[in-house]
């Protein structure tokens, strides 16, 4: 009876044991065809033998791929921390005086934006952004602090104001973007101040175009106005988004590439990005000597380019440059009287070709070129009048 049951147990255990080894057989070939085989194939003096190339023929391999979405809210959020610590409110309260006591009274105050140039407070905006004369001004940062500030200088080539906060020191200042990395159609950010404790306002959009022949001084384009803006398509037309006049516009790494600016008419109201290369430029002339100077020519005029160009009569087609005009064909309209223009004996459909060398184009028209002198300062005007080409010396006022 022993032998018997000794007997069945060998049984049992041969057939567990037989069991066992194939179902490790089994999982071993699942894992060479698997695993082994697709990485030995992957060796390149081994892929040309048959038996690798036929067990992977089937074999599809799968990489594993992870998807990071980074909503917008997100990003906003990151690039306008970066940014919204230099941007400021500014009050604006003008005084009047009552005839009975004399006493002034204190008005509503007008509410701007604006952008902290230089650590020791001083800050740049939009004139528009400002009560104008007689006013009192204030300056709220992102801190919370709160000073008193004056009007140091307007210009009136771009529009841009500054104003010196009474001590102010150690700011954050803005980070500026190199004028050549402004692209059109990037992702930007309008960021101002409200009304409500100076909380941060956003305006976000697309910068939409460069608009070269667009004049910060009207429809007729001045030698002694800015000219070349982006625009972009912020939603700007509530009347409490005046409060972003003067705010700073960011790219998405959190650089600014201008302030907000706007132009007003009898019948529209558009608002326009002045690039950050004008106020770099102002912001350190008047750091370095305390003043602006920028010569004056005295003339309107046309930025020519292949929509507008002019064919001459010798058929010559002039597709660059800025031609002296008026709209209702007046010398004394397109070239101011007792301007230097006038003087240098300048007149109406003159084609101006060149400052002291440098050509006029979409990228630097006239008045930027005449910008960059100073009062009494002498430049070299090439000039086409009918079909001849010629030089004129004219000396800026």
């Amino acid at each position: 009876m022993k032998e018997k049951v000794t007997k069945s147990r060998r049984i049992f255990k041969a057939v567990i044991f037989v069991g066992l080894v194939f179902v490790l057989s089994g999982m071993s070939l699942i894992v060479i065809d698997r695993y082994l085989f697709p990485e030995l194939v992957s060796i390149e003096w081994l892929s040309k033998y048959k038996i690798f190339k036929k067990a992977t023929e089937n074999v599809v391999v799968v990489n594993k791929t992870e998807q990071v979405t980074v909503s917008e809210e997100q990003t906003i959020f990151h690039y306008s921390n970066k940014s919204a610590s230099s941007v400021v409110e500014i009050l604006s309260r003008k005084k009047r005086e009552t005839r009975i006591s004399g006493a002034n009274i204190v008005e509503e105050p007008k509410i701007g934006s604006g952008l902290i140039a230089a650590a020791d407070g001083l800050v740049v905006t939009h004139r528009s952004a400002l009560a104008g004369e007689a006013s009192e001004y204030e300056v709220i940062t992102g801190e919370g602090g709160k000073y008193k500030a004056r009007v140091v200088l307007q210009d009136p080539f771009s529009d841009i104001a500054l104003l010196k906060m009474e001590g102010a020191e150690n700011l954050s200042t803005a980070s500026f973007i190199a004028p050549e990395d402004i692209r059109v159609g990037a992702k930007v950010v309008a960021i101002g101040r409200s009304e409500s404790n100076a909380q941060i306002v956003f305006k976000s959009g697309l910068i939409s175009s460069f608009a070269n022949n667009f004049s910060v001084g009207g429809p007729i384009t001045s030698s002694e106005k800015l000219q070349g803006v982006y625009f972009a398509d912020f939603e700007v037309n509530k009347e409490s988004d005046e409060n972003l006049i003067g705010s700073a516009v960011a790219d998405y790494n959190g650089n600014i590439i201008g302030i907000l600016g706007i132009r007003k008419s009898s019948s529209s109201v558009q608002y326009f990005i002045i690039p950050v290369n004008y106020i770099d430029g102002l912001v350190n002339q008047f750091i370095e000597k305390g003043v602006v100077q920028r010569g004056s020519l005295g003339v309107y005029y046309l930025l020519l380019a292949k929509e507008n160009s002019i064919r001459l009569a010798d058929g010559r087609e002039i597709e660059k440059g800025a031609l002296v005009y008026s709209p209702g064909l007046q010398q004394g309209l397109a070239v101011l009287s007792g301007s230097a223009a006038e003087k240098a004996g300048i007149r109406i459909m003159d084609i101006i070709l060149s400052v002291n060398g440098e050509e006029i184009n979409p990228s630097q028209n006239l008045a930027y070129l005449v910008s960059k002198y100073k009062p009494r300062d002498g430049i070299d005007l090439k000039v086409v009048r009918d079909s001849r080409e010629i030089e004129i010396k004219a000396f800026l006022q």
